[in-house]
């Protein structure tokens, strides 16, 4: 192999799908010299260049013919999962941009006309984290808590029983309806919701087994209760303090917060907590859908998914379930934090609710 041959094979390979040519011409000119550089003008024509190259990392427009770029990256997601994804776009549609979180799970999402040195920072940043933290295939072996699937069946869900521990066979599954869980003696009854202060009598659980909800609606707080059915515990917190407490205290993998109130707040906060905590797991609600907004959390917050208000127990508990498993994912696998790095963004913290945040990198999961 000569020496050109070697540098080539040892760069970052960078795929573009757009199906303007003249956005491809711009793109082959800007990264070619640094890439190995591929280039599609249609969905399918990507999907082929992923199956047969290991692309590194995948910038998809999202109105093209046909397919569109949430639909193109999520399939990638499937098919190439260490592929890092990142929507660039000049039509910010919410149906995109919640796509983009709920579907592609995508690392950036940028707008046209985007800025070269923007652009070009996030594609190595990408690049790096392909390269230096894969995502691992996925384990046959489950443990007792990932057998316990939560499948969306109208306002059901399935409980899909381990194997029996005498018989080694598996139970007969069953279908509860969600408003009224059942309990039986291999379902002990679970905890009510907990308030900051009811932690005197309850047992420490095991770490990420629970969900923290910031959230001032009640129904919030009682729709996440319903869709976890007394399985893990739900905290609930009225404010950031209590968060903060929570958190440090109870140790849950997933945070479920409100962003139809004080939303300049509670964006500063989720940007701050997922840089202070990345295997903290986060799933943002509202009541309306903010293209800018939603773009910010996906940038500055990585947030995992955003559901709409009013909830829904079966899509929440879906929602649940995969933010679970993420958040034991980044556990078992910690390079995989650095796929979650959040651009950088201004803070209005107070020194003291700065310094608490800070605490919590060296408090959390560090046994872990």
């Amino acid at each position: 192999m000569s020496l050109e041959a070697a540098h080539t094979a040892d760069r970052p390979r960078l795929l573009f799908v757009d199906d303007e040519q003249r956005v491809l011409n711009s793109m082959r000119i800007m990264f070619r010299r640094q890439f190995d550089l591929y280039l599609a003008s249609h969905g399918a024509e990507a999907l082929d260049i992923v199956k047969s190259k290991d692309i590194d990392v995948i910038v998809a427009d999202h109105r093209m013919p046909k397919m569109t770029g949430v639909e193109v990256l999520s399939r990638v997601r499937t098919m190439s999962p260490r592929t890092v994804r990142i929507l660039l776009t000049g039509y910010a549609d919410l149906d995109a941009v919640e796509g983009s979180i709920n579907d592609s799970e995508v690392f950036r999402f940028l707008t046209k006309p985007c800025a070269p040195k923007q652009l070009r920072e996030t594609i190595e940043l990408a690049a790096k984290l392909a390269r230096e933290a894969p995502v691992p295939e996925p384990q046959a072996e489950l443990s007792p808590i990932d057998t316990l699937e939560i499948i969306m069946e109208s306002d059901t869900v399935r409980e899909v029983a381990p194997p029996s521990a005498t018989t080694g066979q598996t139970r007969t599954s069953r279908t509860d309806v969600m408003e009224k869980p059942k309990f039986g003696p291999t379902h002990p009854a679970a905890p009510p919701i907990t308030k900051v202060a009811d932690t005197a009598s309850r047992p420490k659980l095991a770490t990420g087994l629970g969900v923290v909800v910031f959230s001032s609606d009640p129904e919030v707080i009682d729709t996440v209760q319903k869709a976890v059915r007394g399985r893990l515990p739900v905290h609930a917190a009225g404010n950031i303090v209590q968060v903060v407490k929570i958190l440090t205290e109870h140790r849950p993998g997933v945070l479920v917060t409100d962003v139809s109130e004080d939303k300049a707040t509670i964006q500063s906060m989720t940007a701050r907590l997922k840089e202070h905590l990345p295997q903290l797991v986060t799933i943002a609600v509202s009541q309306h859908r903010d293209v800018l907004d939603m773009v910010w959390l996906i940038n500055h917050g990585q947030i995992f998914r955003f559901l709409r208000k009013p909830l829904s127990a079966g899509r929440c508990a879906i929602s649940l379930q995969a933010a679970l498993q993420h958040h034991r994912l980044l556990l078992k696998n910690p390079e995989l934090v650095k796929r979650h790095e959040v651009d950088a963004s201004p803070t209005s913290e107070s020194g003291v609710m700065e310094g608490v945040l800070a605490k919590l990198k060296s408090m959390l999961w560090a046994s872990t």
